[in-house]
């Protein structure tokens, strides 16, 4: 007699077997996955809402160089990006997915797009 991880009954079966179902299987695996990828899909929100601001500010102020702190009032988490794009002129540039930005003197950014 086996006791299934998930809903906890008794059953017959092989020895090794873990669950009365592939229903209680499916229901003990998704709930484990869930918790694990539930920091993924709150980062993912962050990345999403900061692509987001970079766009709408984009449109607004196309290249010139703008506050960061105007990009922080409009939502955007300096502290979430996808990587860091090196030019081929040696400037650094801070991405979230196609959009960047680089940093200028006195908290200043310029947003661009790479296509």
């Amino acid at each position: 007699m086996n006791t299934c991880l998930q809903c906890k009954k008794d059953f017959d079966g092989r020895s090794n077997r873990k669950f009365c179902s592939v229903s209680c299987k499916n229901k003990y695996h998704n709930s484990k996955n869930r918790e694990k990828e539930a920091k993924v899909v709150e980062i993912n929100k962050i990345l999403h809402k900061n692509w987001v601001t970079l766009h709408k500010l984009y449109d607004i102020y196309r290249s010139a160089p703008i506050s960061m702190d105007v990009a922080e009032a409009h939502g955007y988490n300096k502290n979430y990006f996808t990587h860091i794009h090196n030019s081929p002129f040696g400037e650094k540039y801070t991405m979230i997915y196609d959009l960047g930005y680089k940093n200028h003197i006195d908290n200043q950014i310029q947003i661009i797009v790479i296509d």
